[in-house]
């Protein structure tokens, strides 16, 4: 009997490998590139960092089969837009695939090729061979890279979406459980409204000598760290806005679905400065050197063990935040759950093809293979980043005992966000407008002024809103006025 069972397990094993590897060599990938007639090289611009160190090795391999040249350019992030913005506007096709952040898609949607045309003209499976492959791909994502007529203009590279990073382990921790409920009258546990985050970041600021899971504290503890410098704090407060069911302006669409008009309401108006009071209630119990933070500073002192709570932080930096912490605090431990209102910022990196490039044809086909299984997969176990593609975020590999945490953990609450996030996508304002791009860089420093003293709150809003109609104004030709 013994045996038997032993055979029939072998069976269900070889069985299992071999339909895993036949789903992975079904998938889109270099094989799939049929003979690419235009051979003139190709531009591109990508970031510097370890994600596109690795993957550029691989692209080396699309040169190969291909015989196509992709000449690689590498800038720091903050300088993308405005390089490329440059380039697009004049036509000059300097650069064949595009870099886009999600929330310059629809800007820049007149200087890139919809992607289904591009398969109609070059893929011998058309369109319907684009679609099978990229309903794998994070149907949010998918929504920030279509122009407002709902053609796919880019492909994601990788995601940033943001989460909430809790110290899991001073949660679990009974002594602090008993301590938060005898103070606050209920239970000690990840956030949900801001009441509760305000409680949690309260209780948790702290000053060395202080006790912390029943030890003494060595140095001053926060409850929070934050990005309040003038860089992606508008991503934080776009986790708040989005939260509360606002934007920065509503979409207005007529009964067939079109865009009718853009109008920033009283009610969109209210609930960003409700954001942004909240958001700058929290500093108290904040490091001060967060008002000029970026991401690095921020997961650093959580990993280091200095604040217990990121409540707004771009995913793929947990894996990285949880190192920090193995090494720097033992038995630390972290959680990642939604933001406040269950609405993050939607972060990717993806590319698309310029209307101007003179070789369209490899441009495609290159996003394709960026985007592929294989490509991702070297993106994720060799460049540290996470795909978008929920097929890869799925996989076995990433969920076993010795890569639940914190790999796995990652992969399942950017699956699982996603799929609460899609119904809402379609209509955030970002994604609607040309000038979503110029909105979204011009916030960075206006939402951080408040947080610095520079101006009221009041002040900066009042500025949002005037640079806001001015750009959609210019750049857009649907209208956009103000309650």
């Amino acid at each position: 009997m013994k045996k038997l069972y032993v055979a029939i397990l072998c069976v269900f094993l070889v069985l299992s490998f071999a339909l895993v590897a036949f789903a992975q060599d079904s998938k889109f990938g270099l094989k799939d590139i049929p003979e690419i007639k235009n051979k003139k090289a190709i531009n591109m611009m990508v970031e510097t960092g370890a994600a596109w160190d690795k993957v550029i090795e691989y692209i080396k391999e699309f040169e190969k089969v291909t015989g196509v040249k992709v000449n690689i350019e590498r800038v720091a992030s903050p300088v993308v837009y405005s390089k490329e913005n440059v380039e697009l506007m004049a036509g000059t096709g300097y650069y064949d695939v595009v870099y886009v952040e999600t929330s310059w898609t629809d800007e820049w949607s007149d200087y890139l090729y919809p992607l289904e045309d591009l398969a109609e003209k070059y893929d011998p499976r058309g369109v319907e061979g684009l679609k099978e492959d990229i309903e794998n791909i994070s149907p949010v994502l998918l929504i920030c890279g279509q122009s407002r007529e709902g053609k796919q203009m880019v492909l994601p590279f990788y995601t940033y979406h943001m989460g909430m990073f809790i110290r899991q382990d001073v949660y679990d921790d009974p002594t602090e459980q008993a301590a938060f409920k005898a103070k606050y009258g209920y239970e000690l546990k990840p956030p949900t409204t801001y009441e509760e985050l305000y409680d949690q970041a309260e209780f948790f600021t702290r000053k060395k000598g202080d006790t912390l899971k029943g030890e003494t504290l060595d140095h001053d503890l926060y409850g929070v760290a934050l990005m309040a410098g003038a860089y992606q704090i508008n991503d934080e407060i776009t986790c708040w806005l989005w939260g509360k069911g606002g934007d920065y302006a509503t979409v207005v669409r007529d009964e067939q679905g079109n865009l009718k008009e853009f109008v920033i309401t009283k009610e969109d108006k209210a609930k960003l400065k409700e954001s942004m009071e909240q958001y700058q209630s929290l500093l108290k119990f904040a490091p001060a050197g967060c008002l000029t933070a970026n991401f690095d500073f921020a997961c650093a002192q959580q990993g280091e063990g200095y604040a217990v709570i990121q409540p707004h932080q771009f995913a793929s930096l947990f894996t990285w935040t949880a190192d920090l912490l193995k090494e720097h605090v033992p038995g630390g431990r972290l959680g990642i759950y939604p933001t406040i209102g269950g609405q993050p910022y939607t972060g990717a990196w993806s590319v698309g093809v310029a209307k101007a490039s003179k070789n369209p044809e490899a441009a495609y086909w290159l996003v394709r293979y960026i985007a592929a299984y294989d490509t991702q997969k070297v993106l994720m176990k060799e460049g540290g980043q996470f795909s978008a593609r929920m097929d890869l975020l799925l996989d076995p590999e990433w969920h076993t005992p010795e890569n639940s945490y914190p790999l796995g953990m990652v992969c399942q609450y950017l699956v699982d966000i996603w799929k609460e996030q899609a119904k809402y996508t379609a209509d955030y304002w970002y994604f609607n407008a040309k000038a979503g791009g110029k909105v979204y860089e011009m916030q960075m420093n206006v939402f951080h002024k408040p947080m610095s003293g520079e101006v009221s709150i009041d002040d900066a809003i009042a500025e949002a809103v005037a640079k806001t109609i001015e750009l959609t104004t210019k750049f857009d030709d649907v209208p956009i006025r103000e309650e």
